[in-house]
């Protein structure tokens, strides 16, 4: 009998993809439409896989063709939102966090790991108000849609699939263990944002400003809260979840917002681009280099979550500091 290194090597990127509650064989069966012991002839490397059931296998469990060889070769696949002008396509962007959020659940010892240049997507949809300014923001002046190119922040209808898919998202965040590596920049980005829609008048309303600045203040609270008690907190019930949040501050500057999602089972790294997109890779290598790259970020930080009160408190006076600075000038 010969038994063929690729095949192997794809059947251990199979058994990767399926969380380990799922009979891989009956799995693989119901997939491709063959006997149980079709496939476990198959599985055991006794019968070749055609080229046909490898593509329908990688379909089906999200495994690029090119991590075949992706300990011989640099070039690594990413998997890219597929974001357009079009009100649709933002819902999908929201379901994919979503997804990936329940996909990484799915492993023992999830984990998010966080190096947050710019303020973390998921804590945008924890306040009302400052969720719906930077989903007007993202749709009206990144993928400038031309429904919302002459409407103000007021005057936008969020559309039903957003409101939907957000307490979606919001759950499966809180419900993962996290830790984030924050620097003294990470909302200016966002302070940044909301001091343009003031003075290009782009809300009708100072009332609606003051809503948006006071979620911010909010969102600074609420990250004090989880990094004082080592916890995740959800403002909306102002209570304390039993998930564990990890928190540190930065002293070089990141570069750029890099997510890992880790497990025992699955990796997958998600890096930024076209200011809140990202794109996705569950490349071995190159989730071993995105781990060393988070050790020495975290080497070059200050671990203020539970610990360190009196840094923590200065941190977060810095970001208080910022926001009344926007206050201010508004």
């Amino acid at each position: 009998m010969t038994i063929r290194p690729h095949q192997l090597a794809f059947v251990e990127l199979v058994k990767t993809a399926v969380p380990s509650h799922i009979n891989l064989a009956e799995e693989v069966a119901a997939i491709l439409n063959l006997s149980s012991d079709s496939a476990y002839r198959r599985l055991r490397g006794e019968t070749d896989f055609s080229l046909e059931e490898v593509v329908t296998l990688c379909q089906s469990f999200s495994i690029p063709l090119s991590d075949l060889t992706s300990n011989q070769s640099s070039l690594i696949t990413f998997r890219a939102n597929d974001l357009s002008k079009d009100t649709s396509s933002f819902t999908s962007y929201l379901k994919v966090l979503y997804g990936d959020l329940q996909w990484i659940r799915q492993w023992k010892s999830h984990q998010i790991t966080y190096a947050a240049e710019d303020l973390p997507v998921f804590y945008h949809f924890f306040l009302p108000s400052l969720a719906r300014f930077k989903m007007v923001y993202w749709n009206k002046s990144i993928l400038a849609n031309p429904k919302l190119k002459d409407l103000n922040v007021e005057d936008v209808q969020v559309p039903s699939g957003w409101l939907e898919e957000v307490p979606s998202v919001r759950k499966e965040f809180l419900s993962i263990p996290s830790t984030e590596i924050w620097h003294e920049d990470t909302l200016k980005s966002t302070i940044k944002q909301i001091e343009y829609y003031v003075t290009t008048g782009y809300f009708n309303s100072k009332d609606t400003i003051k809503m948006v600045v006071d979620d911010l203040f909010t969102q600074v609270e609420m990250l004090k809260n989880q990094a004082k008690e080592g916890k995740k907190f959800n403002p909306l019930t102002n209570s304390f979840t039993d998930i564990d949040y990890t928190l540190y501050v930065c002293n070089v500057m990141i570069g750029n917002n890099c997510v890992f999602l880790s497990s025992e089972g699955q990796n997958a790294t998600y890096l930024s681009y076209n200011s809140f997109n990202f794109i996705q890779t569950k490349n071995n290598l190159f989730n071993e280099q995105t781990q060393e790259w988070l050790k020495n970020i975290i080497y070059n930080s200050e671990l203020i979550s539970s610990i360190s009160e009196r840094r923590r408190n200065q941190y977060f006076s810095i970001l208080t500091k910022q926001i009344e600075d926007l206050q201010r000038m508004i």
